[in-house]
């Protein structure tokens, strides 16, 4: 029985009682000593406090009262081991048997009471092992060809041993020569951990350091400032649009940090000698619309660059110097540089610039120069005022030499510019032109000088109203692609818009909206005619009725009898109600003619959320055109069928007895868009072989031939002509797209003058 009460409360075993190894002493003996058994002096295991306080194995003190010695051990032999004497072990006593550190005299490593037994002990080495093994390392690296450092194999992954000089005096205090020693040894030993990326391993230890200590090891170090050169300064200024005033208060901030800025006086050095001369800025008379009508002259701010084959000449030296040239795998002649010459208006000012083809993204920002701006519409007249001082300049660019290689020239824009560069007033032509050269449209303008007609007249000389700006040939100006893009899938959007609000119109006759918009309105206005029109038409068949009653019952009894008098009193009544309804119904009438708001259509409502759930949005501005770079995107094949299938959609909520028609015009819009997305995919490359120039005409013929046939009533945009006409003869004389020499450098350049515009605005406002 008590066994059985020891046993029972006896705390939970916290590791076995198998043979501890040996105890080596401690800093800690007392903690030590006393959570050692009393019995077998070893780590207490199960622990029982006994009557005099001390502890003891519960194994310990049931082998004692099993053998008949219920003595305590640690008193007189007097006092025996009795049930009530004998307590579990304070938690506290539990708790540190857990955690406190005691240290193995075999392998001297300091392990957790709670863990000491179940430590794996190896043994320390003895005196002759130490000796012996260290005259075996000592050897091998003696021997080792890779400068000390030896590797051993172990069964699995290499030990590796590597010679370190023991330090005598720390680093401070040590000569140059031993600091040295002692820094290369350390690089050697990063590699090695590193697995080869040294600076790799020390970036990272100086992350884990925290800002302070970082701080104080670049003061020891002695790199206690970041400097930066005139170039970058210089970038950062011009990108940020910082005036020279608040770079001097940005570079006195910045010291304080440790970082220095170049002086500005290099900077400004910098800047002349990259601009020089060769910027210019005036205020000259450009064209604009009178209020009340025709044209005036008025001074407005041009900046251009006076000479522009310098410019480019030291853009190309650049690009030399830099090793960006390239000449796209051979699709530009390795004798030839090509540049190409645009115009974009945009936000009220005219850009003219040029672009280096012969680079890897021709179209980017950073390679599109602008070399005339002007703050005036680029109507034929402004664009002569600004661009005919470059006109000798263009023409000794083309075919100029530079180096070893010859410039060739190439005119991108869109369609209204290029017609205006070359002096046309429009596309429309009295029969078939014949095919275009610089040199025809120079004839055509004389022979119209010569003439003596007027502008109404023109087309008898194909439109030729002015001499060409620049002397570009025809074969060189690429197809506006950005905007045949544009002004196509407008088309085609529009079409699909036309046909939302087709449908919304006849939705008007049954919807009951209660939301306020011009459709809700519409809608209620419209029902409302058609139930006023029904009761007027009943009214007068009322009216007639008892028009024909009074006049029987005149000539019956009479006029003044009260039966006759009473039918007319009828009448005028209903004649005052009559005027009443029809009052009403012109008025419904005339709402009903004005129709409603476009954009508040259901169906037209949905095109837009489903347009907008594809990344697509229109400009607030200019008509609610497209962007470019959005229409790109609505012309992927799944935001296609996402487009079309909101009528779908709409039509099985709103008109479920149109569903079936609707379906099937649904599907004409997208085949419509899909193969004029074909033609996309093709014409926008920047490179197109033959095999793309075949594909290309084909595709652009099935596009056609199924516009054309699908909306017989539809007109066909310039951009469509173009398309038709124009792609695929310079696909084949030239092999590239419209993506490598289109106009797209020339749009993309606003935004970024917008931005610099903002920020010169808010330093004038400050």
């Amino acid at each position: 029985m008590f066994i059985a009460h020891l046993l029972k409360i006896a705390p939970p075993p916290i590791f076995s009682h198998e043979p501890h190894p040996p105890l080596a002493s401690q800093n800690s003996s007392t903690v030590l000593n006393e959570l050692k058994c009393v019995v077998c002096s070893n780590i207490v295991t199960q622990p029982l406090e006994l009557p005099c306080r001390k502890l003891a194995c519960t194994r310990c003190v049931v082998e004692r009262v099993a053998a008949s010695s219920p003595v305590c051990p640690c008193c007189s032999e007097d006092s025996t081991l009795v049930p009530t004497g004998i307590r579990p072990a304070p938690n506290a006593i539990v708790i540190l048997l857990k955690d406190v550190l005691v240290q193995c005299a075999e392998c001297h490593r300091d392990v957790k009471a709670g863990c000491y037994e179940e430590h794996e002990c190896t043994p320390s080495l003895t005196l002759v092992e130490e000796r012996e093994a260290a005259a075996l390392l000592k050897r091998a690296i003696s021997t080792s060809p890779d400068q000390g450092i030896i590797q051993l194999p172990t069964g699995g992954t290499p030990m590796t041993f590597m010679h370190v000089t023991k330090a005598r005096h720390p680093t401070s205090a040590a000569c140059s020569r031993t600091v040295k020693t002692r820094c290369s040894e350390m690089q050697t030993a990063r590699s090695i951990v590193s697995g080869g990326e040294p600076s790799d391993l020390m970036k990272k230890e100086v992350l884990t350091l925290s800002d302070e200590e970082r701080k104080s090891l670049l003061q020891k170090a002695g790199i206690t400032n970041v400097a930066i050169d005139s170039a970058q300064v210089l970038a950062i200024k011009a990108g940020l649009a910082i005036p020279w005033n608040k770079m001097r208060l940005l570079r006195r901030w910045l010291k304080t940090s440790g970082v220095s800025l170049a002086g500005e006086e290099r900077m400004r050095h910098i800047c002349r000698r990259i601009v020089g001369d060769n910027l210019k800025g005036e205020m000259a008379l450009f064209s604009f619309p009178h209020t009340s009508g025709g044209e005036e002259l008025r001074g407005a701010p041009l900046v251009y660059i006076p000479d522009l084959v310098q410019k480019v000449v030291d853009l190309l030296e650049e690009n030399e110097r830099t090793g960006r040239l390239t000449w796209h795998d051979g699709v530009i002649p390795v004798s030839e540089i090509w540049l190409k010459l645009g115009g974009d208006k945009g936000g009220g000012s005219f850009k003219m610039n040029f672009q280096i083809v012969n680079v890897a993204a021709p179209n980017s920002v950073h390679n599109t120069c602008v070399f005339c701006c002007f703050e005036a519409g680029d109507t034929v007249t402004n664009l002569h005022i600004a661009l005919d001082r470059y006109k000798d300049q263009v023409t000794h660019l083309q075919g100029m030499k530079w180096r070893q290689y010859t410039l060739k020239l190439f005119m991108c824009g869109d369609y209204e510019f290029l017609t205006r560069m070359y002096g046309l007033s429009g596309a429309n032509v009295r029969g078939q032109a014949p095919p275009r050269t610089f040199e025809t449209i120079c004839a055509d303008h004389q022979h119209y000088i010569a003439s003596g007609v007027g502008k109404k007249e023109a087309q008898h000389f194909y439109n030729c109203i002015t001499e060409p700006i620049f002397n570009i040939p025809i074969s060189q100006v690429c197809p506006p692609g950005l905007h045949i893009t544009l002004g196509i899938f407008t088309k085609i959007y529009g079409l699909l818009e036309d046909q939302c609000h087709t449908f919304d119109l006849e939705l008007a006759m049954y919807s009951r909206e209660d939301a306020h918009s011009s459709f809700s309105t519409y809608s209620q206005v419209l029902q409302k005619l058609r139930m006023l029109q029904a009761e007027l038409e009943l009214a007068h068949k009322s009216y007639d009725a008892l028009q024909q009653m009074a006049t029987y019952a005149s000539l019956v009894v009479g006029e003044k009898d009260p039966v006759t008098m009473d039918f007319f009193k009828q009448c005028e009544d209903k004649m005052t109600s009559l005027k009443q309804l029809e009052t009403e119904v012109a008025n419904c009438t005339a709402t009903v003619k004005k129709g409603f708001s476009v954009k508040d259509g259901p169906f037209v409502k949905e095109l837009d959320s489903a347009l907008q759930s594809i990344g697509v949005h229109r400009q607030q501005y200019f008509g609610g055109a497209f962007i470019g770079n959005h229409v790109h995107k609505a012309l992927k094949l799944s935001n296609i069928q996402t487009l079309c299938q909101s009528l779908i959609q709409t039509a099985q909520n709103r008109l479920p007895h149109r569903s079936t028609e609707i379906q099937h015009r649904t599907e004409i819009l997208v085949n419509t868009f899909s193969l004029f997305a074909r033609c996309h995919n093709i014409y926008d490359q920047n490179f197109i072989n033959e095999a793309q120039t075949c594909a290309l005409e084909q595709a652009i013929g099935q596009f056609m031939g199924f516009f054309r046939k699908s909306f017989p009533e539809a007109t066909v945009p310039i951009k469509m002509h173009i398309l038709e006409d124009h792609a695929t003869p310079w696909a084949n004389s030239t092999h590239v797209g419209f993506g490598l020499l289109g106009e797209q450098g020339a749009e993309s350049i606003m935004p970024s003058l917008q931005d610099l515009a903002w920020h010169i605005q808010q330093l004038l406002t400050k």
